[in-house]
């Protein structure tokens, strides 16, 4: 994974008072189902963490396992286990039930606990005299889905987290298949959440998702085919109200399935055209994603007028102070490299 440098102009620009106050540089990779990059910008060879954008892949051993049938959860959990949700009582609740039904408590969940992304969540925690826990975690779906395969296959479940885990090996494993990076390749690390995460490069990560959108030839297909389904056909659950994954998987009524990461990775999936984008805002500050991916599917035609009219506050978004003036706005420029 040797690193070249390619020498781009910053993408995403901040401006207040009418003059330039900020810019991001960027990475783009567009992958077909086939495999051959179709468009990109910037050094596709950058090696990165997808973060929370990888969690379609840490689901496969959770169904290829077998663990989601047999405690018989449905599409709407197995979006949750891909999810970064904002802990509104739709995804807490639904977390608890799981964890009740594989016969553990929150005690288990190795997350960790934050401060909720949604307000309402966290002023009724503050009136009720509560901080948040592990169960209000934006990951808290991931961890319960984990868990649920260390019930199914008898692997320990207060270990699950750990990189020796046989789960943790596995997802290595289908990463490694899917990205056609050799496992030993995968640099490691450690997530926000405690479970370990992976970095390769864009361009991997773009072809690993992007086997996603016409999974029938990959080995991992039906898995894959129920993960991809379930997200499009519950975008609540995988993000929340307010969120940007979330409401482009609702305007375009789950063709394209999106998940955020954090540090300003992104990946989304044209289940239509059968391709997946990866991109990566290079200093990490994610304000500009939406614009920068919106700004990429129009680029590739994959946007209807009306799903762009949807999507419209994102495309580009106001910056608004504490009044409720807007100051200022964050646009994108960004010409696709066709390959």
């Amino acid at each position: 994974m040797s690193q070249v440098q390619v020498q781009t102009a910053p993408v995403i620009t901040v401006t207040r008072g009418g003059i330039v106050e900020s810019q991001h540089d960027a990475v783009i990779s567009v992958v077909s189902a086939e495999g051959k990059q179709i468009a990109h910008y910037g050094d596709t060879e950058l090696v990165t963490f997808a973060r929370s954008s990888a969690k379609p892949i840490q689901a496969i051993p959770v169904v290829e396992s077998g663990a989601l049938d047999a405690f018989g959860f449905d599409e709407a959990d197995l979006a949750l286990f891909c999810a970064s949700h904002s802990s509104e009582l739709q995804h807490t609740d639904r977390v608890a039930n799981v964890l009740k039904r594989i016969g553990l408590d929150e005690s288990y969940l190795k997350c960790g606990g934050h401060i909720p992304h949604s307000m309402e969540t966290y002023d009724r925690l503050i009136l009720a005299g509560q901080k948040p826990t592990s169960l209000y975690s934006n990951c808290s779906g991931k961890h319960s889905g984990m868990l649920t395969y260390t019930r199914h296959t008898g692997t320990d479940p207060n270990t699950y987290h750990l990189p020796e885990h046989p789960l943790q090996q596995e997802i290595v494993k289908v990463l490694a298949e899917l990205s056609e990076v050799p496992a030993e390749d995968i640099v490691i690390g450690t997530d926000g959440c405690g479970v370990p995460c992976f970095a390769i490069p864009v361009f991997n990560w773009a072809l690993a998702m992007a086997k996603y959108s016409d999974p029938k030839n990959t080995s991992h297909g039906p898995a894959m085919t129920r993960i991809v389904k379930a997200m499009g056909a519950y975008p609540e659950l995988v993000g929340g109200t307010d969120r940007f994954d979330t409401d482009l998987m609702r305007a375009t009524s789950g063709r394209i399935v999106a998940k955020g990461g954090a540090e300003g990775f992104i990946i989304a999936i044209d289940t239509a055209n059968h391709y997946a984008i990866a991109a990566k805002v290079k200093d990490g500050n994610a304000r500009g994603i939406p614009s920068l991916v919106i700004k990429t599917l129009l680029e590739l035609n994959a946007l209807t007028q009306k799903e762009r009219t949807l999507l419209g506050r994102y495309e580009e978004p106001v910056i608004m102070n504490t009044r409720q003036e807007i100051v200022g706005k964050i646009s994108v420029d960004v010409e696709l490299v066709r390959d």
